[in-house]
């Protein structure tokens, strides 16, 4: 079962502190875990994924309030989609974190292209012009993995025109493009490696009835011996 990540937790803060608190702690934990600062140490890295994740959703209102809500802190919320004015890059994290998390909850037994038509509505042209617009890189790196993460549910064709969105959504930033196709690329592989398995157990079992055939034309052959010099 998923559970939601504990963003407080990650920061060592409570659920009611101050947004001067949020600011504090993201400050000092995201010095001592740049991977800059650790050698590229793997588990830094990590760690500030996970700290800046945080600081992501709790720094922002509307998030923050959604975030409390769906982990029982408030009992009322109101999303900030409802109200007047336009939606942030935040709001868009919280809306695909969402996606990520109820398909996950199914254990991936849900209906595919349902989920395609959500993915690809959010995605629209408009939505990444403002995404584009704001260049918030963090945040637009967060989609990228919440959409590749249910990407993995999705036939090929869908992967593919998501992919194509993703990419627009990169807007040649480096960063973000390298992930795409690293991720890309295991996928392939993985897809690669099945296939390359399904040809060996196929030619295995091709193999089968010939080998059985030769068996049974020695056994012939010394039956037909033994009744020779009866």
């Amino acid at each position: 079962m998923f559970r939601m990540k504990n963003y407080y937790h990650i920061l060592g803060l409570s659920p009611d502190c101050a947004p001067a608190d949020i600011k504090k702690a993201y400050r000092q934990l995201a010095v001592q875990h740049h991977p800059d600062k650790n050698n590229g140490d793997k588990a830094s890295e990590e760690r500030f994924k996970e700290i800046s994740e945080a600081y992501t959703i709790l720094i922002e209102d509307d998030t923050r309030s959604e975030y409390d809500y769906l982990k029982g802190y408030k009992t009322t919320y109101r999303s900030v989609l409802f109200q007047a004015g336009q939606p942030t890059p935040v709001t868009f994290l919280t809306q695909f974190q969402r996606i990520k998390t109820t398909v996950l909850n199914a254990g991936g037994r849900i209906n595919r292209q349902a989920l395609f038509k959500v993915l690809e509505d959010l995605l629209s042209d408009t939505n990444i012009h403002l995404l584009v617009r704001e260049r918030d890189i963090v945040v637009n790196s967060r989609i990228m993995d919440e959409v590749l993460t249910c990407c993995v549910f999705l036939e090929d064709d869908a992967k593919a025109v998501l992919h194509t969105k993703l990419l627009k959504l990169a807007d040649n930033n480096t960063r973000l493009v390298e992930k795409l196709s690293l991720r890309n690329s295991q996928s392939v592989t993985v897809s690669s490696e099945s296939l390359t398995h399904n040809k060996v157990n196929n030619s295995s079992n091709d193999g089968q009835p010939a080998m059985t055939t030769v068996l049974i034309f020695i056994l012939f052959v010394l039956l037909f011996i033994l009744l020779l010099f009866v």
